[in-house]
C-alpha cells in the first residue's frame, strides 16, 4: 500500500517535471526572439538571456571606425582649405610685387629719358624767353620747335607721360607739349609745386609727390631736371644754380600700369592702390572715369603704414567698415618709399 502510494507520487513528479520543461520549450524562443529584438534597438548594450551574455563589441568597433573616417574626412577638409588660402595668397603677392615693380621700373625710364633729352643743345637753348606771355601760358606754339619736337617725341614713344615742360629758373612755363595743355593752364608760374621746390633746393633729379596736374587733370607725379645752359656746368659746382637755364619737367601718370591692371581680372571684391611716399594715390582701380578730379589718401591704413616704412607683407583690417585681406609691397622712388596695395574681401576670399 505504501508501495502504491509512492510509485503514484513519483509519477505525478515525473508528469509535474515533463509538464514544465513542455513549458519552458514553448516559451524560450520567443523570449529569445523578444531580446534579440530590443538588441535592435539599443546601441551598445549588454544583457543576459537565461544566463547568456550578449556582447555590444562589434557595435562599438563599428562606432569608433566611423567616428575615425569623420575625423580623418575633417583633417583632409581643412587642410585643402589651408592650400586653397596659400595658393590665394601666393597668386596675390606675385600680382603685387610684379606692380611695384613695374611701377619703381615706368618712374626710373622716365629719369633716365629727361635727362639723356636734357642735354640735347635744342633743349638746352632758351632762344624765345622774352615772349613768355599769359596768353599763351609760355611762348606761342610756333615758337622754339626744336625743343617741342623732342618733347613730342619723348610723348609719343612713353605712354608713362601725360605731357611734358620746359620752365625757366623762375618757375615761369616756356613751352609745354601737347601745346593744347600749354595753352590751357590756369596760370603761369609753378614755384609752389613740389617739383618745382625739389629740383632747385638738390640742383639735382627730382620725382615730386602726387599731385592734381592741372595739365592732365588727372593725379600725377612729376620729375624735373635742371637743364644747364653749357656742358661744364653741373651740379657739384658752387655756382651751378646761377648757370641753370632751366627745367626739363615730364608729368607722369603711369597710363601703362593703368593699362597692366585692367587686364588683370579684378572683381568688385578687389582693389589695387599705388600711393607716393605721402599714402597719396596715383593709381586706383575703382576709379572708373578717365579723369578722377580728386586726390585719394590711404594714409590710416596700416599696409599702407607699413609698406611706407619699407616691410612688404599682409594683414587683415577693417577698411569702410568691411573686413578685408590686403597684400603689400615697397616701391623705392629715390630716397622715398611708395607702395602698391592690393586689398580684396576678406569673406569672399576665403571661404
Amino acid at each position: 500500500m505504501n508501495f502504491n502510494r509512492s510509485r503514484v507520487t513519483f509519477q505525478m513528479l515525473a508528469i509535474l517535471a515533463c509538464g514544465i520543461i513542455i513549458i519552458m520549450c514553448v516559451f524560450r524562443s520567443p523570449i529569445v526572439l523578444t531580446m534579440d529584438s530590443e538588441d535592435n534597438d539599443s546601441n551598445n548594450e549588454n544583457y543576459l538571456v537565461y544566463g547568456l551574455q550578449k556582447s555590444s563589441s562589434s557595435s562599438s568597433s563599428f562606432s569608433s571606425s566611423k567616428q575615425t573616417t569623420s575625423l580623418s574626412q575633417e583633417l583632409n577638409l581643412n587642410q585643402s582649405k589651408q592650400q586653397k588660402q596659400q595658393q590665394i595668397i601666393q597668386s596675390n603677392d606675385n600680382i603685387v610685387k610684379l606692380l611695384a615693380d613695374m611701377v619703381r621700373d615706368r618712374l626710373n625710364d622716365a629719369v633716365t629719358i629727361l635727362e639723356i633729352t636734357s642735354k640735347e643743345p635744342s633743349v638746352k637753348k632758351v632762344l624765345y624767353a622774352d615772349n613768355i606771355s599769359k596768353a599763351y601760358m609760355g611762348i606761342a606754339g610756333n615758337l622754339d620747335l626744336a625743343k617741342r619736337k623732342v618733347a613730342q617725341e619723348i610723348l609719343s614713344k612713353n605712354k608713362d607721360f601725360g605731357s611734358v615742360y620746359f620752365t625757366m629758373p623762375n618757375g615761369d612755363v616756356y613751352i609745354g607739349e601737347p601745346y593744347s595743355d600749354q595753352k590751357q593752364l590756369p596760370r603761369l608760374n609753378y614755384a609752389d609745386r613740389d617739383w618745382y621746390k625739389g629740383v632747385t633746393a638738390t640742383n639735382d633729379t627730382y620725382t615730386s609727390s602726387v599731385f592734381m596736374s592741372a595739365s592732365i587733370h588727372a593725379p600725377a607725379t612729376a620729375t624735373a631736371v635742371p637743364v644747364y645752359a653749357n656742358e661744364e656746368n653741373n651740379k657739384n659746382s658752387t655756382t651751378s644754380a646761377i648757370r641753370v637755364s632751366g627745367y626739363w619737367v615730364g608729368i607722369i601718370d603711369l597710363s601703362s600700369v593703368k593699362e597692366s591692371i585692367n587686364k588683370l581680372y579684378i572683381d568688385n571684391n578687389e582693389r589695387i592702390v599705388i600711393v607716393d611716399h605721402n599714402a597719396t594715390a596715383i593709381v586706383d582701380s575703382n576709379d572708373r572715369s578717365k579723369n578722377d578730379q580728386k586726390l585719394k589718401s590711404f594714409a590710416h591704413l596700416e599696409s599702407v603704414k607699413n609698406a611706407l616704412n619699407g616691410s612688404p607683407g599682409s594683414n587683415v583690417e577693417i577698411i569702410n567698415g568691411t573686413k578685408t585681406f590686403a597684400i603689400y609691397h615697397p616701391i623705392k622712388v629715390g630716397s622715398v618709399n611708395w607702395a602698391a596695395i592690393l586689398m580684396s574681401n576678406y569673406t569672399n576670399e576665403f571661404h
